[in-house]
């Protein structure tokens, strides 16, 4: 019976979405319109200054929330997973737990095929307004954005074998290599926005270039036998895909009232 229930509330919801967003279809390409927006986010990043020491090409991916207004004005969060299979100085970060040949052992003597990566993730805050130029419709065009927010990386090590111990790195230990580090950053954005006439393909496409400063936060570094107190100047440009749900709305008159997706 639940599950009935279930399958007819979602019926019923797509058929009001149906119904709405047929209604929407036009609006979108003639009335200048505000709204939410839901998106889903995809990039590929270079780093540079400091942080491309330590790492190279890394990937993101991640959602949000933002508002814009019947003016082009937009602010909103948004927050990305943060991640890469490139860590550079990879020998000397591991040579603590590395025998004479430079090959880290299991529990069992045996190759342990230890791999690195990166792993982190960015916080942001921003605020832009949209340009309407180059737009097929008064909903599309250039958006420009400013932000800050936080971010945070660091060193994974993992074994390529399941079965694999490597005591060396176990819990707590692990926390001696990975060279965590968080702090604060600022970005901007500079894309396209699409808005579809017909709500069947809204996405954006665009550059980020972001830059901050980051300290470790570990007591001690295991790879280098001394306390980490240097900053880290982080640089990161970004190529960002995003695909988005809107929910728009008009301006409120005598003549319409509208809410719809």
């Amino acid at each position: 019976m639940r599950k009935l229930l279930v399958n007819l509330l979602l019926i019923l919801m797509a058929l009001v979405f149906g119904s709405l967003r047929a209604s929407a279809q036009f609006r979108v390409k003639t009335d200048t319109l505000a709204g939410f927006f839901l998106p889903v986010n995809f990039g590929i990043g270079w780093p540079s200054a400091d942080l491309a020491e330590r790492f190279g090409v890394s990937y993101r991916a991640g959602t949000g929330c933002f508002y814009r207004g019947f003016s082009g004005w937009t602010f909103g969060i948004e927050g990305d997973f943060w991640f890469g299979d490139v860590v550079k100085n990879r020998d000397k970060i591991l040579r603590a737990v590395s025998n004479e040949q430079g090959v880290v052992l299991d529990h069992l003597g045996m190759d342990a095929n230890l791999m690195t990566f990166q792993r982190g993730w960015i916080a942001t805050t921003f605020i832009g307004k949209l340009f309407r130029v180059w737009n097929h419709n008064p909903n599309s065009g250039v958006l420009i954005t400013l932000g800050s927010g936080y971010l945070q990386h660091r060193i994974r090590l993992e074994s390529g074998h399941q079965q694999s111990i490597i005591y060396q790195i176990e819990n707590e230990y692990q926390r001696g290599y990975d060279r965590l580090n968080t702090g604060w950053h600022g970005r901007m954005y500079v894309g396209y926005l699409h808005a579809s006439n017909y709500q069947t393909y809204n996405f954006m496409i665009g550059i980020e270039h972001l830059i901050g400063t980051t300290r470790s936060v570990r007591e001690f570094d295991y790879s280098t036998g001394t306390h980490d107190l240097q900053p880290l100047s982080n640089g990161l440009t970004t190529v960002k895909f995003t695909w988005y749900f809107s929910m728009y709305k008009e301006k409120i008159t005598k003549e319409k009232k509208y809410f719809y997706f």
